[in-house]
């Protein structure tokens, strides 16, 4: 009997973690919320952007390209989206280094040095990444957070 309950036990646990690991999943379709939330800001701005989502690997899961965003904007949110998922941190992490001297970060492979590339966490997990172009850099990042939050 004790065997039993112990069993039945690890199972049930087995599945709460799947089940909590599945919701900490960066899908499809929190991809367009985060994305259709970025958007929101640059119209209420008007601002022309590009968005990139990526999941932890990298890949590009969801873009969004608003009406007039310049062509360079696609490439941009892109790179500053592997960017951020690269390092699990702020694309403006490599510019405060390069502001402080540390020149060696662009020859890392994946370092974006400009504004608007953002991690994006569920449940303290890291899930993938935002990559925001076509507005000032900081006004690229301002929406990257407005669209994460």
């Amino acid at each position: 009997m004790k065997s039993v309950l112990i069993s039945l036990t690890v199972l049930f646990l087995s599945h709460i973690s799947a089940a909590a690991e599945k919701a900490a999943e960066l899908n499809l379709n929190v991809a367009q919320k985060i994305a259709a939330n970025a958007a929101a800001c640059g119209t209420k701005n008007k601002w022309k952007l590009s968005v990139a989502i990526v999941n932890s690997e990298g890949n590009l899961l969801y873009f969004h390209r608003g009406d007039g965003s310049y062509v360079g904007s696609i490439d941009a949110a892109i790179d500053k989206a592997k960017s951020a998922n690269a390092f699990q941190r702020p694309t403006k992490a490599f510019v405060d280094g390069l502001k402080e001297g540390r020149t060696g970060l662009i020859t890392v492979k994946n370092i974006v040095g400009i504004e608007g590339g953002l991690p994006i966490q569920i449940a303290d997990k890291h899930v993938g990444a935002i990559g925001i172009s076509g507005a000032k850099a900081t006004e690229d990042e301002q929406c990257a957070k407005s669209a994460i939050e």
